[in-house]
């Protein structure tokens, strides 16, 4: 009987290796290899070798061969999200907002951002070519030298890498004495280091302002406007570069790092631009300041002012601000001002117009002199309704109405022939467009395309003057306006006659910083023109735009 049990088993079993896959398989490989070689798709060749092999085997027993048929399917799919360039998946991915019907909306909207129809309708179509032209040609053979082909360009290419790193070892990609240089080549343990470096330098970096105001002091008010979601990605994307607001500044930065991809840090670091780039979790744990921006302008006497479109209230946005970066809770009532949307989470969301209208009506048409503004404005912000509408707003058409009523505010403010310096700073990127790694909408890797955005200042004086934007060339983020405004002011920028020097004197050497993104989960930089980025508590790994 022992042996009798024995030969049941061995049946069970038993399988054959035949050199033959069925169409799905066919066309899985052969869709997985198509991707592969239009840079859409990584390819883990060691991987993917085993799951080709294994489709080969068969089992003559029914039912196993059922579960063992689910097994692969089960693998492909996991091999095909492991090969893709889609990161690791955190919490924050489904950090989801509003009511409950918010909730299933953005989570539905998440999930469909990772399907890509096109690419299904491809499969379908590349399976249903296989299922007639299998029985003419050898489709096995074709993939196993495709696979081959993968396995002697991967070995040339990490050649040509390791060839390149070490005639590259000493390159400095930035030429500026302020950004450090990049030695090794990007390896997990080089990046790292250079970020714990770059972080250890900027510890050290502040700009300290004056204690006084130069004498015969020209007084000017500044307006630091800070956007949600408007990143200079967005803008071409929405074909909005053009926009005749742009053409209104003197002077626009040319690349200028947000860091943050989401709101309250983004506007700690605007408000703490004193100082050099700091972690979140320091930004969170401790008030600095001498860090603070405001505060050192209303240490020279200049008056403080807090305009916002919305409450301030979602995710304790104001409160953070005051606590950790020292805005003053002084919000100008929003009471009579025009609703314009509702934002994700219900509060509703007041007209730009109406705001910068205020802004005239009591500060620029006032007789105070030497006001400090920060205007913090989130119409743009993903998940917006116009006010008494159901339905989501599209980006574009917001997009432009805030660029018009931008324009228009300038022309007001020039018309008060009152010394301003005008400063548009926005928070971070929309992430309107996806890219291979991060679906549209999605923020949680601080990518350039996300970070990168389009600060630009406007010295608006007695009278209108016709001007051409000036770009600054070079890395830069928040302390290079800290060291623009305390420049302004002890240069005496807009007196016509005490100034020490001309006003595109205030630009030259501003203060550098490397191009590093932080999140809440990620960091992301540019080491040795590869795109890099880590997911915090794991290695440092190329990113595919």
């Amino acid at each position: 009987m022992p042996q009798n049990k024995s030969k049941a088993k061995l049946s069970f079993l038993d399988y054959q290796f035949i050199f033959n896959l069925g169409v799905l398989p066919c066309a899985y490989f052969a869709f997985k290899l198509g991707l592969y070689f239009l840079s859409l798709s990584g390819f883990d060749f060691p991987l993917n070798l085993i799951l080709f092999v294994l489709c080969f085997i068969q089992f003559k027993n029914a039912s196993l061969y059922t579960c063992y048929k689910i097994i692969l399917l089960i693998l492909a799919i996991v091999l095909l999200y492991h090969d893709s360039y889609i990161p690791v998946l955190t919490s924050d991915s489904f950090d989801l907002h509003g009511d409950t019907f918010d909730k299933i909306s953005g989570l539905f909207q998440i999930v469909m951002g990772f399907v890509n129809f096109t690419y299904i309708g491809i499969f379908i179509l590349l399976a249903i070519v296989i299922f007639f032209i299998n029985d003419f040609i050898k489709l096995e053979t074709l993939i196993t030298v495709a696979f081959i082909y993968v396995l002697f360009n991967n070995v040339h290419t990490n050649y040509l890498l390791a060839k390149a790193n070490i005639e590259d070892v000493k390159e400095q990609v930035i030429d500026s004495v302020d950004i450090p240089p990049q030695l090794g080549e990007a390896t997990d343990a080089n990046v790292e280091s250079y970020l714990q470096h770059f972080l250890d330098l900027e510890k050290k970096r502040v700009v300290t302002f004056p204690n006084s105001l130069p004498n015969d002091y020209e007084s000017f008010d500044i307006v630091i406007v800070n956007i949600c979601s408007m990143a200079t990605d967005d803008i071409i994307a929405s074909n909005m570069i053009n926009h005749s607001l742009f053409k209104k500044f003197d002077f626009y930065f040319d690349t200028f790092s947000s860091v943050s991809s989401y709101s309250t840090p983004a506007t700690m670091r605007l408000l703490r631009a004193n100082c050099g780039q700091d972690t979140e979790a320091n930004m969170y744990s401790d008030r600095r300041p001498e860090c603070e921006l405001v505060t050192s302008l209303e240490s020279l006497g200049y008056q403080s002012h807090v305009y916002f479109d919305h409450d301030g209230v979602y995710g304790n946005y104001y409160k953070t601000l005051n606590q950790y970066a020292g805005l003053p809770l002084k919000l100008h009532p929003l009471d009579r001002l025009k609703p314009q949307y509702t934002s994700f989470d219900g509060s509703i969301i007041y007209s730009d117009a109406s705001l910068f209208s205020a802004y005239i009506n009591n500060i620029a048409n006032s007789k105070t002199a030497n006001n400090v503004t920060v205007m913090n404005l989130i119409s743009l912000h993903d998940g917006n309704h116009f006010y008494g509408d159901k339905k989501s707003a599209a980006y574009e058409p917001r997009l432009k109405l805030l660029l018009d009523d931008l324009e228009r505010f300038i022309t007001e403010l020039e018309k008060t022939h009152k010394n301003t310096l005008f400063v548009m700073v926005p928070e971070h990127g929309a992430a309107i467009r996806a890219d291979k790694m991060q679906i549209a909408k999605l923020r949680e890797i601080p990518t350039d395309k996300i970070t990168r955005i389009p600060v630009s200042v406007k010295f608006i004086k007695g009278k209108d003057e016709d001007s051409t934007p000036v770009e600054v060339k070079g890395f830069y983020s928040y302390m290079a306006l800290s060291e623009m405004i305390k420049r302004a002011i002890e240069t005496n920028a807009f007196s016509l006659e005490n100034a020490t020097g001309k006003i595109s004197d205030v630009f030259v050497d501003l203060p550098q910083t490397a191009f590093i993104g932080e999140a809440t989960n990620a960091y992301y930089m540019n080491y040795h023109h590869q795109d890099m980025y880590k997911l915090k508590g794991s290695n440092w790994e190329r990113y595919h735009k």
